[in-house]
């Protein structure tokens, strides 16, 4: 334990001090529309930001901005946030309504917008959880929504496709038909290229903005390892009223594992979901003052999780991550026996193993393919479900991955 608290102090620190998310050069226009060049904290905002803090110089203090304080503010080929005061529908889940009608109910708000598509008409995104709305602006006109909505009319789903509507009447490209602005799926990637299609169309010049986009990483990781594992045991013996209590030594034993990693698409892919089934053995005999206790221990358990990175730089970065193991898992003829003594006569008892759940916390650092964990893990009862045993299985792990799949989602 106290090895435990040693690390994650050091690697709290280490992280703290050396695992920032980077100041980009980029630029602030103020309410009184003076641009001014600085450094943002680019944190890839998956919902709309309200606030973000940017620095003036690489060296000077860290400042907020805001929408009582900015105009917009934006990296290069990154992205772009503007502040509109808009008036926006914020239902996400279908409402009911019998009259089969979706109806938006307005609020209006200051948001920062992301800028999307540039030119005559501009094309705007707002997400915040399961909101996603998308809002266009003509000739500098004023900020109005695209919109679309659903409701509920016992089990009929209604949609409001309105924005096809203010396409069709704001901004019909000279090539449009009725039909094609009726396929246009409401999203991202279609609402943009109709957008581009119209400011080419209509001869005046665009500026679509050059985004990234982000997609979701997939990797496969080997990772064998080391465990230092132990068993506490306790048992009433079959006839009699005494308690057999008795604890394996830590020894180390091999441990193989299959990282499945899903890297996720935004805040700088600093987030990462985990399945790792792994292959587990630990064989032990102890002597106590009533006999000897023999423990036979595999499993393939199944750990799901979450993982954190701090980039250090380009190739290297720490992580800490952690880790539910479902009491779900594959005990291959698992079990322990008790050889006990009494009147010059043996018992053997055996008793097969019913693991508990668990978790675990670790923490590593990670070079290009390769990395380093450790890995504590809280104790896991043997004897799941029988209320007068217990046998409490705890470790700690060294494990060293190497990663031999990395494949981008398209």
């Amino acid at each position: 334990m106290r090895i435990l608290s040693t690390f994650l102090i050091l690697f709290l620190f280490v992280s703290v001090s050396f695992g920032q998310i980077k100041f980009e050069k980029g630029y602030i226009i103020t309410n009184d529309h003076k641009r001014v060049e600085c450094f943002i904290k680019n944190l890839d905002w998956k919902n709309n930001p309200a606030d973000f803090i940017y620095k003036l110089t690489e060296l000077s203090a860290p400042e907020m901005g805001n929408l009582a304080s900015v105009r917009e503010f934006g990296i290069s080929k990154s992205f772009r946030f503007v502040n509109a005061e808009v008036k926006i529908d914020r239902q996400t889940k279908p409402a009911v309504n019998p009259k089969n009608e979706a109806i938006p109910v307005w609020t209006k708000e200051k948001l920062f917008l992301r800028v999307i598509s540039e030119g005559k008409a501009k094309l705007y995104s707002y997400e915040s959880n399961r909101l996603k709305r998308f809002f266009y602006s003509l000739n500098d006109s004023s900020v109005t929504q695209l919109i679309y909505l659903e409701a509920l009319n016992g089990t009929t789903l209604v949609k409001n496709t309105s924005y096809q509507q203010q396409l069709w009447g704001n901004l019909r490209a000279p090539m449009a038909t009725m039909n094609s602005i009726k396929a246009i799926g409401y999203n991202e990637k279609e609402l943009t290229a109709y957008i581009q299609e119209y400011n080419g169309d209509s001869g005046t010049s665009t500026s679509p903005l050059v985004q990234t986009k982000r997609r979701a990483y997939f990797n496969l990781k080997f990772a064998p390892g080391l465990n230092i594992s132990s068993v506490s045991l306790s048992t009433v013996l079959d006839g009699s009223n005494k308690a057999f209590q008795s604890t394996f030594d830590s020894k180390p034993t091999f441990r193989l594992g299959l990282e499945s990693e899903l890297i996720l698409p935004f805040n700088n892919y600093h987030w990462g979901i985990l399945f790792e089934p792994t292959f587990q053995s630990y064989q032990s005999e102890v002597e106590g003052k009533y006999g000897t206790s023999t423990i036979t221990y595999s499993s393939i358990e199944f750990p799901i999780g979450l993982r954190y990175y701090y980039p250090l730089n380009d190739n290297t970065r720490l992580f800490l991550n952690g880790l539910i193991i479902p009491a779900a898992s594959m005990n291959l003829n698992s079990k322990i026996e008790y050889h006990t003594f009494f009147a010059n006569m043996t018992d053997v008892k055996t008793v097969d193993v019913a693991s508990s759940g668990s978790a675990a916390l670790g923490g590593g650092v990670e070079h290009k393919r390769f990395s380093l964990e450790t890995r504590y893990y809280t104790s896991r009862n043997l004897f799941s479900g029988q209320p007068s045993e217990s046998a409490n299985y705890s470790r700690f792990s060294v494990v060293l991955g190497y990663k031999f799949l990395k494949t981008r989602f398209k």
